[in-house]
């Protein structure tokens, strides 16, 4: 638990962040949030794009992050790492790809030069992926596509027409709806065994993360409108960030959830303490849905801080901050740690920035 929580803090203070720039060239980070935004630029760093439709033409020498309804990426990037509803990719990805939507393409002229990760319902792939790729999804189709490593596919429908080539092998559940050329694996073709539902329950697993990802977006967009001095206030309070403050804003979220419970319960057993264990437990509930949200805007803020010296963001601080911590709750092993943190940080945090000041003349 004490190298997950470094872990966490350390992600709080090293991370990447972006920066708010209009240029034609920009050196340094991007950063867009909008209803409708478009990347043209040339960026020496990363760029961050957040809306209801995100299209990006330009180029990225770092990670590009694009989350909205609709993404259209037609750039350039070392990176990607995309979240919508709708994905579509028609451009060149020199390392690393992590996609996750509710329907993906990756287009004839895209080409993803490393290993692919994607996460959706339905998925099609035209294009070039340089390495290996993994899809979680309910129907994968391939189309004239050239994968020059590994397939592993966990989908309960799969095509593949003759014009697709596989280099390496190719893996996917024994009892999914198969449908391939062919010619169009040079390696071996595996059948694994998969316990019934676990390729679809992963699958609903990745899109309730999502919704539950964007709703908190929408969440603390509210918040930041209605109460942005809570936010102002937790600048101040987390101005200077360590390991040993990290652990004091734990302790205090983790005393709270064991403390309060106890006293809902005592007042329980009292006729008289029923409706306000009722409106303490409403509040409890509240305030554990809600510490996602500060722990969220804490790892963004303090990445913001780190790497640049510009006005405060808010918006872009904050769905930053939580779109670190959903990709983090994607990664096995370590989910529910992030999880349980997220949890104990952000109630710390709530106590610190709202419950501490009721009462006093701050």
């Amino acid at each position: 638990m004490k190298r997950a929580f470094k872990f966490l803090v350390f992600l709080i203070v090293s991370f990447m962040m972006v920066g708010n720039v209009q240029a034609k060239t920009i050196d340094g980070s991007y950063g867009k949030v909008d209803n409708n935004v478009q990347m043209e630029d040339e960026v020496n760093g990363s760029a961050f794009l957040a809306g209801s439709k995100t299209e990006m033409t330009g180029q990225a020498d770092g990670v590009s992050f694009m989350a909205a309804e609709s993404v259209n990426f037609q750039g350039t990037s070392e990176f990607i790492a995309l979240a919508g509803n709708t994905v579509d990719i028609n451009g060149v990805v020199y390392k690393d790809s992590f996609i996750a939507g509710n329907i993906v393409t990756i287009d004839a002229e895209a080409d993803l030069q490393r290993d692919v990760v994607i996460a959706g319902s339905e998925v099609e792939i035209n294009g070039n992926i340089g390495r290996n790729v993994t899809i979680y999804a309910s129907r994968v189709t391939f189309k004239g596509a050239t994968i020059q490593g590994n397939v592993s596919v966990y989908a309960s429908d799969i095509s593949a027409d003759d014009e697709t080539k596989i280099n390496g092998n190719l893996s996917y559940p024994e009892d999914a709806e198969v449908s391939i050329a062919d010619g169009v694996v040079g390696g071996k073709t595996t059948k694994t065994e998969v316990a019934e539902d676990s390729s679809n329950g992963f699958i609903t697993m990745v899109m309730g993360k999502f919704w539950s990802f964007m709703a908190l977006m929408l969440v603390f967009a509210v918040l930041s409108l209605a109460a942005s001095k809570l936010f102002i206030r937790m600048q101040k309070e987390y101005d200077k960030f360590d390991f040993n403050k990290g652990l004091e804003v734990f302790t205090k979220g983790l005393v709270f959830l064991i403390l309060v419970p106890v006293i809902i319960f005592i007042l329980f057993l009292m006729s008289i303490g029923i409706p306000l264990a009722l409106i303490l437990l409403a509040l409890y509930f509240i305030i554990m849905y809600l510490s996602t949200v500060f722990t969220g805007y804490l790892i963004g803020y303090k990445l913001w801080q780190k790497f640049f010296n510009k006005d405060i963001n808010m918006l872009v601080v904050g769905i930053f901050g939580l779109a670190t911590l959903f990709i983090l709750n994607l990664i096995p092993g370590i989910s529910v740690i992030v999880s349980m943190l997220t949890v104990f940080i952000g109630v710390g945090i709530i106590y610190d920035v709202i419950l501490k000041k009721i009462g006093s003349n701050d």
